[in-house]
């Protein structure tokens, strides 16, 4: 008898025991979907935070390199239409806004030069489906001040887009005395030989104010650079993203 009750508590004492960790378990995995939770609502929080980088709803990339995807998708969006975009190669991402599809906005260069040098560029606007079938939407043209026409002591479109050592040290230079932003060359677009030379370049301007949330967009900069190489913005003029 004595042998019956010892058995007896013995699986009363399991039970207990067993009752304890399954409490425990559930314990845990309450816990555990709590954190899962409230990361999810950081990370919604987070990207609700993001869209205030965006403009009309236009999101500027950290990095503006042009994929392969990139190029198939403005090759085959351009090759449906005729001058609007199918003589130029895009070598800057700058925008993209999610549509039905997804919206692209490119800088692009000419594939081709005249007689008087290279062509002007442009900036294109393209949009893929979620089918993946791509279609062009706009060219903006006349990026350089005036008629961008290749004139003797006029404007002249860069041999070289890109953003060298030298145009960096320029937007250095003439950017070191302001406050309130900061500017990112992306594309070099042309200059012009004065007493001295202008430089026009396509940048990425970010405030540095709060309350401004860090919001960036993109500016064409004049900068003077004299004789001795001392270099000031003597202009600046807000590129819109927009179709």
């Amino acid at each position: 008898m004595k042998s019956f009750t010892t058995k007896i508590m013995a699986l009363g004492l399991t039970a207990i025991m067993l009752t304890g960790a399954v409490t425990a378990c559930k314990t845990t995995k309450t816990g555990g979907a709590s954190e899962m939770n409230a990361q999810t609502k950081q990370e919604q929080a987070a990207e609700a935070n993001s869209g205030k980088q965006i403009a009309g709803g236009w999101t500027i990339p950290e990095s503006h390199e042009v994929t392969e995807e990139h190029k198939k998708y403005y090759k085959a969006a351009c090759s449906k239409y005729d001058g609007t975009g199918s003589g130029h190669e895009p070598v800057a991402l700058l925008a993209t806004q999610v549509v039905n599809g997804t919206n692209y906005c490119f800088y692009c260069i000419s594939n081709a030069k005249s007689s008087s040098g290279p062509l002007s560029p442009v900036i294109v606007y393209v949009n893929v489906k979620p089918s993946g079938e791509a279609d062009f939407i706009k060219t903006d043209r006349d990026i350089l001040p005036g008629t961008g026409e290749q004139l003797p002591g006029g404007w002249q479109n860069a041999e070289d887009y890109k953003i060298t050592d030298e145009v960096k040290k320029i937007i250095e230079k003439a950017s070191a005395t302001l406050t309130g932003a900061t500017y990112e060359p992306v594309a070099y677009i042309g200059s012009q030989v004065v007493s001295g030379k202008n430089h026009y370049i396509l940048c990425k301007m970010t405030p540095s104010v709060k309350e401004l949330n860090g919001a960036a967009s993109y500016v064409f900069v004049t900068v003077y650079e004299n004789l001795e190489g001392k270099c000031e913005i003597t202009n600046t003029t807000d590129y819109k993203l927009g179709i």
